[in-house]
């Protein structure tokens, strides 16, 4: 089937077939050093956006997460001993292509923690845990300390829910 009107053909090209790519900026902590006494891994990643895309937070969990844990695994690290996700991405490029708001404009840090025995992660961290076993060889009680909560500035954490 040809399609003759251009209104039609550029609103699909561009809605539908459209894709580009988000980069981020990913920083892993890990409960314990690598070969060189490294507590962190620093890389890059390109997310592909496409015009279809939900949501923000549907993005980066269907999008990111496995890779990230692929990545643990390329770079002979354990993702059990992973206690932190740091982000720092383009979401210009999600909010232009998609018309969603991006995870910083909803208000989230981009941060995700992980560890045992802790009180203080929400649902999505929780759920990112049982996927893929993110800190779960870590005891992490010692942040459910008020006192040394107070002292690191560790906020209470908010409610983030991938629905």
């Amino acid at each position: 089937m040809k399609i003759t009107n251009p209104e039609i053909t550029e609103h699909i090209e561009t809605d539908f077939y459209s894709r580009q790519y988000m980069n981020v900026n990913v920083i892993l902590t890990f409960d314990m050093e690598n070969n060189i006494g490294e507590t962190q891994e620093m890389f890059d990643l390109r997310l592909p956006v496409n015009a279809n895309d939900k949501n923000a937070i549907i993005f980066f969990h269907e999008k990111m997460f496995k890779r990230i844990f692929n990545k643990c695994k390329n770079i002979g690290r354990n993702p059990r001993n992973l206690i932190k996700i740091s982000t720092c991405s383009d979401w210009g490029v999600f909010e232009s292509l998609t018309g969603h708001d991006s995870l910083v404009s909803l208000g989230h840090s981009c941060k995700w923690h992980f560890g045992k025995n802790r009180d203080d992660l929400d649902s999505w961290e929780l759920n990112l845990i049982k996927l893929y076993g993110f800190g779960e060889d870590v005891d992490m009680s010692w942040v459910n300390d008020e006192e040394i909560r107070k002292a690191l500035g560790i906020p209470k954490k908010l409610e983030w829910r991938v629905s």
